[in-house]
């Protein structure tokens, strides 16, 4: 069975609810400096040599407004008629495919079209999340490769997601469709399977270049351009838009007398918000601290490394940590008392509407090796739990979203939870992030026994392995919306 989201009616307690929580979340806004820059994303991309366990691991935060509510569904696989067609929201049409492929997906209510939502496949490739990069070209860039009004939009990649089996296909099937019919927004978007992870940047209307992660790094991403020096001779590592090189030197964006083509230089301008000129770059050297503090970087530098060995090997529990950091024990800290005057981008945001981390495992079956770890709401206040590719459906909370507070949505009790905590976050969050670790913990001691079993099942039944994957992932996810709710209601008691 597979669910789509169902719109709940707004009545006049979920009205009165919903005025609470307008209000409160004006109290928080300058925080977070909402009015000036909030769609902003942040993501870590983790080789399967630098895991504890060996698989590959992808970590996102979607930041919003942080009203956009959020859902998780699967689509089955779809055979279509030849002369359908794939719609855009800028008007474009593309062919589709005679059949795409099964998929599981993270994403907002209105949608995957512009890109918000993270996936994986029947075949684990995954889509790991975007990050736009409208803000971060310079003038030149700008000029020199003009967007298209009627260009592809950021859901291109989910299109491609459905098509594909493997990350380096998915790669390919992107940049070969901006090439042909050009983006109307540029984006920064990691691809994954088992076996290797991607990178690939779009400069601009038509230009892109896409990196190969070793697996032995990660990679670290907020919304400015990364992608450093490409070499146009190693097919393996590197895809570029056709004559990238070439097209770069005639427009100026390079100058081949200062060293060789840099795909970031080229095309970005360090974005910098109008009261903090590390908006993004901090948040990465952050990332990338939490990761190797051996590497003692310079909080202020702009060019960060791109492929980062860490200290000791990471397990899911780490990746939980940073999407959670609000640069704690620092001088950045967002939530420092009495002081109004830090104006920093923190990885962890109120106006996050859902964060997760997808962990690909090729010696697994695909139903059992790919589990997407999905929190609906902000990092902080959101609990991560298990869905493994292979489950039939999601419970109706966590598979329900629409445009106004609604009782029946999971999200908006986390939301709400969010709400009330952040005007009093010293006070109270620390309760709540050390409650929800303690199930997630749980969760992630019991993951073995759970697999086995499943394992067990699936070599025997594939259908009863299923079932008993989608039980597992119903109960717990209903476990944490009743923590949420009984904590919820505490505070609102107190």
């Amino acid at each position: 069975m597979y669910r789509r989201n169902k719109y709940s009616v707004f009545n006049l307690k979920s009205a009165v609810l919903f005025l609470s929580i307008v209000l409160l979340f004006q109290n928080y806004q300058a925080i977070n400096n909402f009015s000036e820059e909030r769609l902003e994303c942040f993501m870590i991309m983790a080789g399967k040599g630098t895991t504890s366990d060996g698989s590959v691991m992808l970590a996102h935060n979607n930041d919003l407004s942080g009203k956009e509510a959020s859902l998780i569904e699967k689509y089955p696989r779809v055979k279509y008629k030849t002369g359908e067609y794939v719609s855009f929201p800028t008007g474009l049409k593309i062919p589709q495919a005679g059949e795409t492929f099964e998929w599981m997906v993270l994403r907002i209510y209105k949608g995957f079209s512009e890109g918000d939502a993270v996936a994986v496949n029947e075949f684990q490739v995954a889509i790991a999340g975007g990050l736009a990069l409208g803000d971060d070209r310079n003038e030149k860039a700008v000029e020199a490769d003009p967007l298209l009004k009627k260009g592809l939009t950021g859901g291109v990649r989910y299109i491609a997601l459905q098509r594909t089996k493997t990350a380096r296909e998915c790669v390919e099937l992107i940049g070969s469709l901006y090439t042909k019919y050009g983006v109307a927004y540029p984006s920064g978007v990691g691809i994954a399977d088992p076996d290797e992870i991607w990178y690939i940047e779009s400069g601009g209307g038509r230009s892109w270049a896409a990196i190969r992660i070793p697996d032995d790094t990660i990679w670290v991403q907020a919304n400015g351009f990364r992608i450093g020096e490409i070499d146009f001779e190693d097919k393996a590592n590197f895809l570029s838009s056709p004559d990238l090189k070439k097209f770069a030197l005639h427009k100026g964006l390079w100058n081949p007398s200062e060293g060789k083509f840099h795909f970031a230089k080229a095309f970005g301008k360090k974005k910098r918000s109008k009261t903090n000129r590390f908006y993004n770059s901090r948040r990465v050297w952050r990332g990338i601290s939490l990761l190797a503090p051996e590497l003692k970087l310079d909080p202020d530098l702009q060019e960060l490394p791109l492929f980062i060995k860490p200290e000791e090997k990471i397990d899911i529990k780490n990746l939980f940590s940073i999407l959670r950091d609000h640069y704690e024990g620092t001088e950045y800290n967002i939530y420092a008392e009495n002081r109004a005057d830090i104006k920093e981008r923190a990885i962890a945001v109120p106006g996050s509407v859902h964060t997760n981390v997808l962990q690909l495992r090729g010696w697994m079956p695909d139903d059992i090796g790919a589990v997407l770890w999905a929190g609906v709401g902000p990092a902080p206040f959101a609990i991560y739990v298990p869905y493994y590719f292979g489950i039939n459906e999601i419970s109706k909370p966590f598979s329900t979203a629409g445009r106004d507070y609604s009782d029946e949505s999971a999200f908006w009790t986390f939301r709400s939870l969010c709400d009330l905590v952040v005007p009093k976050f010293n006070e109270l969050a620390k309760r709540i992030i050390c409650d929800w670790e303690k199930f997630e913990t749980n969760e992630l001691e019991t993951q073995l026994k759970v697999e086995e079993k499943a394992i067990d099942l699936f070599n025997k039944n594939k259908k009863e392995a299923k079932i008993w994957l989608t039980y597992y992932s119903s109960h717990l996810s209903l476990r944490s919306l009743e923590k949420a709710k009984n904590m919820l209601k505490g505070l609102h008691n107190k």
